[in-house]
């Protein structure tokens, strides 16, 4: 369970890098196939856990199809960019979302923190314990997604 708990090195599963499409233009992203390749993220101490290789999900808000829409990995360290500090990613698309209406039908999963905190700054994360749930989940998703 996450709840009430920071994420470290040795609970982190993966991150989770949130786009709002109210404010990131989504079409350009799901053209090319891939999320852009650098995401704005608070200077707190997540930022700071950053690591090139660990895991990455995006996770696209605000939409009718809310959910996990692509997965992939941290690329590189957060740097400053504009006076703001950004990561950068590689996150191929899913051919469709896994959303939030068939993520909450896992009961296991009623505690990600994109449930319970989902005004959360980039980036939010899930748990080692979450990220196998997710990977069957995603597995299956991956399997049943039409190609792009």
């Amino acid at each position: 369970m996450t709840a009430g708990r920071s994420v470290t090195h040795e609970n982190l599963g993966a991150w989770v890098i949130k786009c709002n499409p109210q404010k990131t233009p989504l079409a350009p992203m799901v053209a090319a196939g891939e999320a852009k390749r650098s995401w704005c993220v608070a200077d707190n101490y997540r930022s700071g856990l950053m690591q090139p290789g660990q895991r990455a999900l995006f996770w696209v808000s605000a939409h009718r199809r809310r959910g996990f829409w692509g997965a992939g990995i941290i690329t590189g360290v957060a740097t400053r960019e504009d006076g703001r500090l950004h990561v950068p990613v590689e996150i191929p698309l899913f051919g469709a979302p896994l959303t939030a209406a068939e993520l909450s039908t896992v009961p296991e999963l009623a505690t990600l923190e994109l449930f319970r905190s989902p005004q959360q700054a980039n980036p939010s994360w899930v748990s080692k314990r979450e990220v196998r749930i997710l990977d069957r989940l995603l597995d299956v998703h991956w399997n049943r997604a039409t190609p792009r």
